[in-house]
């Protein structure tokens, strides 16, 4: 009788975690992961991303604009350093620019790029949206690319396709 009444308390005493306490502490811990996490991976891979993708759409548009202007003038983008603008290459010459129009989403026709450095080139397209370098037809295709990181912009000689 004694061995029933002891295995009886000892099958009630409250030793543990409730379920409520296990899963406050299962939060606290992903909370603290998430913070962790943020802090030591940076920003700078997904802001290299971000203005490549703009560049690349701003590139596409330039491209457009070259297709579907009447007379053969050639838009582009000319890249310097750290911004890029839209061009208008009245002449076709590749020198004389003229720069009569903002950059979709922009307030100017000049796209700052600060933090990243682009090389320094002028792309040009014709009006069947084939690249250009100055007056000339590319030989070979058009790389931009960025440091710091392993980003670039390449545009496939003839067709202009821009991935």
């Amino acid at each position: 009788m004694q061995i029933g009444k002891i295995l009886k308390d000892r099958c009630r005493s409250n030793k543990g975690f409730t379920m409520i306490e296990v899963i406050a502490v299962l939060v606290i811990i992903g909370i603290i992961a998430v913070v962790a996490i943020s802090r030591v991976t940076g920003t700078d891979a997904a802001k290299l991303q971000a203005e490549v993708d703009t560049l690349k759409g701003h590139l596409r548009y330039a491209q457009y604009l070259a297709i579907n202007n009447i007379s053969p003038v050639k838009w582009g983008i000319q890249v310097s350093g750290q911004s890029y603008k839209l061009v208008q290459n009245v002449s076709g010459d590749g020198a004389t620019f003229t720069n009569p129009y903002n950059l979709p989403g922009e307030s100017s026709a000049t796209h700052s790029i600060a933090p990243l450095n682009a090389t320094v080139v002028t792309i040009l397209f014709d009006e069947w949206g084939s690249p250009y370098n100055a007056s000339t037809k590319l030989a070979a295709d058009a790389t931009i690319a960025f440091t710091p990181g392993s980003q670039s912009i390449k545009i496939t000689l003839e067709t202009g396709f821009i991935p």
